[in-house]
């Protein structure tokens, strides 16, 4: 548990220092690159943490015995060729996990840049992003990394490498295809054409990433409950400060393409709440829902910047990270997953 008490530690605590600040100091910039590092590490060099660590594990073995064509259809391309590759290179699972570890963090912090107290940003990953699913949902949160730079250069009006991005995080978990429906809300001019011609790419790409994979997610997650742990209140945790950003988002000012995507995100991750009781499965609002949680880690800097006054900042934040805190203690001590993180082992060289 110490492991997990003392990387959240740090980050909860420069949290509440850095709302002194109204610009990110060159000091507090090093600090956060520094526990970037240590995070990355941490995620990475994990080992038999997760309760899909065997899986995984399984997968990389089973991988390194095939060609590569066959070790490239066997999962997501993009993981296949990880695994094959950090084989190559003798560098095993670990290997493998420190990349998608390192994507993760590079996103995190290319994000938490766009927002008033980057510190505070990565502080809110840390419950649910960092502690469960980087160290169990290696493919889709390697995706969520892949969205998370690309909306960093979304906000740069990088609006094809945002797309670029998707894909990449597409070739990780292929249900990432589906935020290519952002797309959609950035097409500026002729959108009569547009709109059709975006719509197909899209469904020429489902066809291709989807289509022989549909039938094992509906085993997966319609016809058996795996998963489904938690689903309902992971969605409340969301929906609430995306209701809340949709508030206060006239009183904000961010870049025009991203401040759209951000508010159909925002949208979306509203009506998944709402929409719950009437789907056959949790699981699927719920695992589509992952890539909804930068509007959460977007909220929390800017409630906080629209306070004025140090004192009343730092009690922000203070409360903002006691309650992160208390979600992801809550779980590591009460869940009956929790046995799969505790204690956190590292891999031995």
């Amino acid at each position: 548990m110490w492991p997990y008490v003392i990387i959240s530690g740090v980050v909860y605590s420069g949290s509440m220092l850095s709302v002194f600040d109204r610009r990110t100091s060159v000091v507090s910039w090093a600090l956060l690159a520094s526990f970037a590092i240590a995070l990355s590490v941490f995620i990475g060099f994990r080992f038999e943490v997760g309760k899909d660590w065997i899986q995984y594990n399984y997968i990389f073995k089973l991988i390194t015995e095939l060609p590569f064509m066959q070790a490239m259809a066997f999962t997501d391309a993009g993981y296949g060729f990880l695994n094959w590759l950090s084989h190559q290179m003798g560098l095993g699972i670990t290997g493998v996990f420190f990349f998608c570890a390192v994507v993760l963090v590079v996103g995190l912090v290319m994000f938490a840049a766009l927002t008033p107290y980057p510190w505070v940003a990565v502080a809110v990953a840390m419950p649910h992003i960092v502690t469960i699913m980087a160290m169990d949902h290696v493919r889709q949160t390697t995706a969520l990394g892949f969205i998370l730079i690309g909306l960093a250069f979304l906000a740069r009006d990088r609006v094809w490498t945002f797309v670029v991005c998707i894909l990449m995080g597409a070739l990780f978990h292929r249900t990432a295809i589906m935020c290519l429906i952002f797309w959609l809300v950035l097409a500026q001019k002729n959108r009569i054409l547009l709109y059709p011609a975006i719509l197909a790419i899209c469904a020429l790409l489902v066809e291709f990433l989807l289509a022989d994979r549909i039938g094992v997610y509906v085993l997966r997650y319609v016809e058996t409950s795996a998963g489904s742990r938690g689903a309902l209140i992971r969605l409340l945790f969301n929906a609430l400060p995306a209701a809340g950003f949709l508030l206060i988002r006239k009183n904000v000012k961010l870049p025009q393409k991203f401040d759209k995507v951000m508010n159909l995100m925002a949208w979306i991750a509203v009506f998944s709440l709402l929409l719950l009781p009437m789907l056959p499965s949790a699981v699927i609002v719920d695992r589509i829902g992952k890539y909804f949680l930068p509007v959460q880690i977007l909220f929390y800097p800017i409630i906080i910047s629209q306070i004025r006054g140090y004192a009343l900042r730092f009690t922000a934040a203070a409360l903002i990270c006691a309650y992160l805190f208390l979600t992801q203690f809550y779980w590591l001590y009460t869940s009956e997953l929790a046995d799969f993180w505790v204690p956190y082992k590292m891999a031995q060289f």
